[in-house]
């Protein structure tokens, strides 16, 4: 026998004794080994693998079936626990000053551990998270209102125009707009104006949702992006446009901090202070804790994270609200009597005291979830104790918003969209229960902003459209309800979005050279205004005005049926 064939024995030996004593050792004798869960789970990532990317985003799931055979603790991994109890939040999540850590495994999801929301260790984490949370306060966000009510202003206008022709609407896309509006504006003093764009630019709502469908395979494949990356920018623009549009994107957030970082862009300080405004100027942070790349991560993952919790809470609400005519009479009650006059916007303190709204978006809060991706933390230090369990320093232990947001003994009938149930005695209890912005010292900083959104969107929205919205071809096992965690919530991959219509104006296609409308319009509206190529003809029968345009040689292609509502 030669020496190589021995090598290559000996080799593939090692790598069976290897193999063998790995899965020995997560089986049998991990610190987590008496935990229960499935073996597969405990044995390998690929479990997890199969349903976070082959199933695109389904793990969550498989977790909670766990939960239901062994119970609220579970090993989901070879290093990693899940507590399905609500009770166990404050001692997993510590809003004291501890040495709470992310666990690097999964820190990395979104491509990098240099922005705060992926960074590991607890004090990076706390100086990094100082230098720019004061722009999220109560405080701030209530002086920059005018910023928000702003660019909502433009969102009715734009819905205005689509409401007045009958045209339906994407409030997916609509409201990504205006949340993308909002935090770029509050980040750069540089609105990004989607809402002026057509359609609302669906685009960019894909620009940052794409992110997030990726993280589960990052996390599995840390180094994926820095090969992808490696690829030339032609090879991109022909084999992936919407991967071509995010190193585009890229290259304006590029544009943009180092315009700030260079003092060539002192418009945040004219206008309003900004958040790379402020991180520029603190002389707390290190200049390693100013440079473009990592400061250009922080801009992404600020902006991604403003964008897309907040468009799909509102996206969900509107549409429980608008399914709820009960719900939607009292809400416009209370907004009516709030808001007498529609046209004249209201303080955010003024809003946050109208008890419906609020309890509208707590229920939005609660079946919307924000990320219902297990939020994992490490404590280094210390045991943490879970009922009768002990778990050892330094395992990471998640917890999910749709686990607590789903409990029937805290929510009864979880799917069902009740803002009663926010009315009551059980409101501060059920409040302590909602997970959409995360607990401790990490909790999401830009929670009050999200909060602000919400109700002066909300209010504004049905105080002006209420009567005017309609769901039009949306259906919530499609279009609306969870199917995939991609970290945030998404809803299945066939959805077309959440789309509304003004209910007193529909639209008729007509075969050109038709000698005479539908009767069924006659019918159906003989008094209303017929629209067609922007001339308005009302009070006259449909089959009359269409006998007059045809006498006339004028084309019949489109015709708008602007029916006024009657009493």
């Amino acid at each position: 026998m030669d020496i190589s064939t021995l090598l290559m024995e000996c080799s593939l030996v090692a790598m069976m004794l290897y193999a063998a004593y790995g899965v020995i050792y997560r089986l049998y004798l991990s610190p987590i080994a008496h935990f229960p869960g499935r073996k597969l789970a405990a044995l390998t990532f690929w479990y997890e693998f199969y349903f976070d990317v082959i199933k695109r985003g389904s793990y969550v799931w498989e977790i909670q079936k766990m939960h239901e055979t062994y119970g609220p603790i579970v090993r989901i991994n070879p290093y990693e626990l899940h507590v399905a109890d609500a009770d166990f939040i404050d001692r997993l999540y510590p809003t004291v000053a501890k040495n709470v850590e992310k666990w690097s495994w999964s820190a990395g999801m979104f491509g990098s551990t240099a922005m705060t929301f992926g960074t590991v260790g607890h004090t990076l984490h706390r100086r990094r998270r100082a230098a720019f949370s004061n722009f999220f306060s109560t405080t701030s966000v209530r002086r920059l209102q005018p910023v928000i009510q702003s660019r909502i202003d433009v969102l009715c206008e734009r819905l205005s125009e689509k409401m007045d022709t009958g045209e339906p609407v994407n409030m997916v896309h609509a409201y990504s707009a205006l949340t993308q509006d909002v935090i770029t504006e509050y980040c750069f003093s540089n609105c990004r104006n989607v809402l002026e764009m057509k359609d609302f630019s669906p685009w960019y709502y894909e620009l940052v949702q794409k992110p997030s469908e990726l993280s589960h395979m990052i996390k599995q494949f840390p180094h994926m992006l820095t090969i992808l990356n490696l690829l030339p920018d032609w090879w991109v623009r022909a084999t992936n446009p919407l991967f071509s549009k995010l190193r585009a994107q890229q290259l304006e957030y590029v544009s943009q901090v180092q315009s700030i970082l260079s003092y060539h862009d002192e418009t945040g300080t004219k206008s309003h202070s900004t958040v790379f405004h402020s991180l520029r100027d603190d002389d707390g942070l290190p200049l390693s804790e100013k440079s473009l790349p990592r400061l250009v991560m922080e801009a992404q993952s600020l902006v991604g994270a403003g964008t897309l919790t907040s468009t799909h809470m509102l996206s969900m609400t509107t549409y429980h609200v608008l399914m709820n005519p009960p719900i939607l009479s009292k809400l416009m009650a209370q907004l009516e009597q709030a808001l007498p006059d529609a046209s004249t916007p209201c303080s955010l303190q003024k809003l946050e005291q109208i008890p419906y709204l609020s309890a509208v978006i707590n229920e939005g809060l609660r079946i919307s979830y924000g990320s219902i991706h297990r939020l994992q933390r490490v404590h280094p230090d210390n045991a943490l104790t879970f009922r009768n369990w002990t778990i050892p320093p330094g395992t990471p232990v998640g917890m999910s918003s749709l686990h607590m947001h789903n409990d029937p003994a805290i929510f009864p009938e979880p799917r069902r969209f009740d803002p009663s149930r926010w009315m009551g005695p059980e409101k501060e209890m059920r409040q302590r229960h909602l997970f959409n912005f995360g607990r401790g010292t990490r909790q999401c900083v830009g929670m009050n902003l999200a909060q602000a959104e919400f109700h002066m969107t909300l209010a504004t929205i049905f105080r002006k459209f209420g009567t005017k919205m309609q769901l039009y071809d949306t259906v919530r096992e499609r279009d609306v309800d969870v199917k995939h965690d991609f970290f945030v919530t998404n809803p299945s991959l066939d959805s077309r979005g959440l789309f509304l219509k003004n209910p007193s104006t529909f639209t008729l296609s007509l075969v050109e050279g038709s000698t005479v409308f539908s009767n069924s319009i006659m019918h159906a509206a003989p008094t209303g205004a017929l629209t067609l190529s922007g001339i308005v003809i009302g009070d006259v029968y449909a089959h009359q005005i269409s006998k007059q345009l045809l006498e006339q040689g004028r084309e019949i292609k489109r015709l708008l049926l602007l029916d006024s509502p009657r009493p």
